[in-house]
């Protein structure tokens, strides 16, 4: 009797140590859902529904449990699981949203571990695109570059700084989504990424309202839901915003709340904004479109005086003839006006190559080839991309500023999936260059060579032409810019990085395949 009790016991002992260690299994990291499990807005059963995931739906895990629940990020969405429903996964790829980056100098590695070899760096508040999880890595892209970046230096959905709080005088605050399955998106229009669905009554929180779209926060998640399916306190769909002005020269628009964040752009007191919330000492904005931040320090609500050159902007004038003022700084925007040599413009900033002026009240960009600063400036411009003569044609000066534009980054290092000046690869660099001149195409060299431009001889090669070679008989793998002169530039190896080559060496006369051109 009393060995058979000790049996028991001991059995007994060992279920509780097997419970244990099961519930204890699953850390930060991959999890799995063992069956169809609902994911709510708080550790307990009486916290608000966001969404069913169904069995076998892949999660990371953010956080220690809490009574028995866990903080997860599904598809960019935070909520809270049961951790008897969930078991650890080493290795999971899927789609679990973005991330940021919470510490400085940190370490994209090639794969999940220390011994992995170093890619890249990223610095404090740069978005990354959480694409897997391995153990405690994350595999993230940024950029165009894929690797590893240790867990505890990324903050999923947001979670490593809070949502910009609403700005005075905007009219937000608790609302809740009206209809089912109702879906989040990363940005405001349909082509964005879908954060999340929710259904009908889930609380949210208001930040603000862009183009019939309303900015909200749900459950630590921030995304854009079209306005007619959200609901305000008030009972409304729209929230109201507060309108600011630049205070200062030369004030930067950063991509996040911090001076390591990327610029925008610079503009000059007297610039209007609209400010749609605040994160500590920097107003979120959004000017012609484009979403950033200012400082508080040269930014005030009051409206001055006068915005024009006179009180702080620049005076100017077109230079050259039949110049377009576009809605935004890049050839790709819509074209807002024509105006001809000697056209005064009140200059307010500068975007990339381009300068954002008010010509005659009407705010937009024109390209900086064709602006002079000071009264008078008669001169016509020899160098640009935006001007064009009746019935002429203006691709040779365009497509000087596309080699001019190249040449700065000689010597810049070479990083595969790289199209930053911290690296480039092959066709990260044509994209960035071409970027800056107000071009845009495909990502790799095949699909540029396939998808974009127009075939060109190489006997009828234009400085900008891009020329395209293979890393075998039969595929496209190198793209580079010509230069002239039987030259090209090109991101060629991380021996060298950018430089300088000759389409006449043994090497790439082999293995020439063909050109094209984007500049017509």
């Amino acid at each position: 009797m009393t060995k058979r009790l000790l049996r028991t016991c001991t059995i007994a002992v060992l279920c509780l140590v097997m419970l244990a260690v099961s519930a204890g299994a699953v850390a930060q990291g991959g999890a799995t859902t063992t069956t169809a499990v609902n994911l709510r807005s708080g550790a307990g059963t009486s916290s608000s529904i966001i969404t069913t995931l169904p069995a076998g739906t892949k999660l990371v895990v953010s956080g220690s449990p809490s009574n028995g629940w866990y903080k997860v990020v599904y598809n960019g969405t935070v909520g809270f699981v049961s951790g008897d429903y969930i078991t650890a996964s080493d290795s999971l790829n899927a789609s679990f949203g973005s991330g940021r980056i919470t510490a400085t100098s940190v370490n994209l590695r090639s794969g999940a571990g220390m011994d992995a070899a170093v890619i890249g760096s990223l610095n404090t508040g740069a978005t990354v695109t959480v694409t897997g999880v391995s153990g405690k890595w994350y595999q993230v892209s940024y950029n165009g570059a894929t690797g590893y970046v240790s867990s505890e230096f990324v903050g999923l959905s947001g979670a490593a700084s809070a949502a910009p709080t609403p700005a005075a005088g905007t009219a937000s605050g608790n609302g809740s989504v009206k209809g089912d399955s109702v879906r989040m998106r990363s940005g405001a229009g349909t082509s964005y990424s879908i954060l999340g669905t929710y259904n009908n009554g889930t609380a949210l929180t208001v930040v603000g309202t862009e183009n019939g779209w309303t900015k909200v926060t749900i459950g630590g998640v921030t995304g854009y839901i079209r306005s007619d399916y959200v609901s305000t306190a008030a009972g409304g769909a729209s929230t109201a915003t507060q309108t600011g002005y630049i205070h200062g020269t030369s004030v930067r628009l950063r991509s996040g709340p911090s001076t390591s964040s990327q610029i925008l752009g610079t503009y000059n007191t007297g610039t209007e904004m609209t400010i749609t919330g605040t994160s500590g000492n920097w107003y979120a904005v959004t000017y012609n479109g484009a979403q950033g931040y200012v400082s508080k320090d040269y930014m005030t609500t009051t409206k001055p005086a006068d915005t024009t050159a006179a009180s702080g902007g620049t005076a100017g004038t077109i230079r050259g003839n039949y110049v377009r003022l576009r809605s935004g700084a890049g050839t790709n925007y819509s074209i807002l006006g024509t105006y001809n040599n000697g056209t005064p413009v009140s200059i307010t900033g500068t975007s990339g190559d381009w300068t954002a002026v008010t010509i005659g009240g009407v705010k937009g960009y024109v390209n900086s080839a064709y602006i002079a600063t000071g009264s008078g400036a008669t001169t016509t411009a020899s160098g640009g991309g935006e001007a064009t003569a009746s019935g002429g044609n203006t691709a040779s000066t365009t497509q000087a500023l596309v080699v001019e534009t190249a040449k700065k980054y000689l010597g810049y290092p070479y990083v595969y999936g790289g199209m930053s000046p911290s690296g480039f690869d092959c066709s990260g660099f044509v994209n960035y260059v071409y970027k800056l001149c107000g071009y845009s195409m495909n990502r790799v060299a095949s699909s540029i060579y396939y998808g974009n431009g127009v075939y060109v001889n190489k006997s009828d090669l234009q400085l900008g032409d891009l020329v395209f070679f293979s890393n075998s008989s039969d595929s496209v793998g190198h793209v580079g810019i010509y230069i002239g002169n039987n030259q090209f530039i090109h991101a060629s190896s991380s021996t060298v990085g950018v430089i300088i080559s000759d389409l006449g060496s043994s090497y790439y006369l082999a293995h020439y395949v063909g050109a094209k051109r984007l500049i017509t």
